[in-house]
């Protein structure tokens, strides 16, 4: 497994967030007083896509990646590498065949640790938890049963598609396709009675569905759902997401884009593109 893989594999704060530690009121450990003290079972504390894994450091130096995908229940073969620990405590090394990856250790107790990492240019953060044995892994994930309904084909009770646009006056202002350095984001087109709808050309990955359409004095807001019919798109976090959006008009003929992503808020500037 390369160290890009292993980096992909192990996070989880990029999709699904990290668990709340509990107080630790012990007095604060080092691995620099006692590097034995990473020897165990670390399994990671939050799913990323369904999957998890469990990382076993020995004492004499290995280091056993055990992977698991727990939305199918499958365990993956186990990958087998080599780890040191710096002096000071701060670095976690895994060495892997022609390339040596830095763990920066953020913060250690005996039950918990928690590292950072580069992946493709982000720094990405790491939550580890202890554990006894590596086999029931999987079972301490309560949102797993979310997880495996998510995974599953579209269904229309997933969503109820209703993408019609309450009458307001002044709709010439907001027709048109819009997006946002040459990527559409939204069309605002007219039905053939006269009333108006959003919609999302679909991709050969990506599908678009809009409800809760309303209206907040000038500003558009609704729900857009983006779904897959490709199995391979399920575990992806963009599958069966719900992003809830508004659209107000601003100087310059442009649209401001707000919307709420994982909890949190975003926006965007979209132009009309035709």
């Amino acid at each position: 497994m390369s160290s890009n893989v292993f980096l992909c594999v192990l996070s989880a704060i990029l999709i699904s967030g990290c668990a709340a530690r509990p107080a630790d009121t012990k007095p604060p450990v080092s691995l620099a007083d006692d590097k034995n003290l990473i020897v165990g079972l670390w399994a990671m504390q939050a799913l990323n896509e369904g999957q998890t894994n469990v990382a076993e450091f020995r004492a004499d130096g290995q280091l056993l990646l055990h992977s698991f995908n727990c939305v199918k229940s499958i365990r993956e073969p186990t990958d087998v590498m080599s780890y040191s620990v710096a002096d000071d405590g701060q670095v976690i090394n895994m060495i892997l065949p022609g390339n040596t990856v830095e763990l920066k250790v953020l913060s250690f107790s005996p039950q918990f640790m928690q590292f950072t990492s580069w992946s493709g240019g982000i720094q990405v953060r790491y939550d580890y938890e202890k554990v006894d044995k590596v086999d029931s892994v999987c079972d301490r994930y309560p949102d797993l049963k979310a997880e495996r309904a998510r995974n599953t084909p579209y269904k229309e009770s997933d969503f109820v598609a209703a993408p019609s646009i309450p009458d307001h006056p002044g709709m010439d202002r907001y027709i048109g396709t819009w997006g946002s350095d040459n990527v559409v984001t939204v069309k605002i087109a007219r039905d053939a009675h006269g009333g108006f709808y959003l919609s999302m050309p679909s991709d050969k990955n990506w599908h678009y569905l809009y409800n809760n359409v309303h209206w907040v004095g000038d500003v558009l807001h609704f729900q857009r759902y983006t779904y897959s019919d490709n199995e391979a798109s399920f575990p992806h976090p963009r599958h069966k997401l719900q992003t809830p959006t508004s659209l107000e008009p601003i100087p310059g003929g442009s649209l401001r884009e707000d919307f709420i992503l994982n909890g949190d808020p975003y926006m965007s500037i979209l132009r009309r593109m035709k």
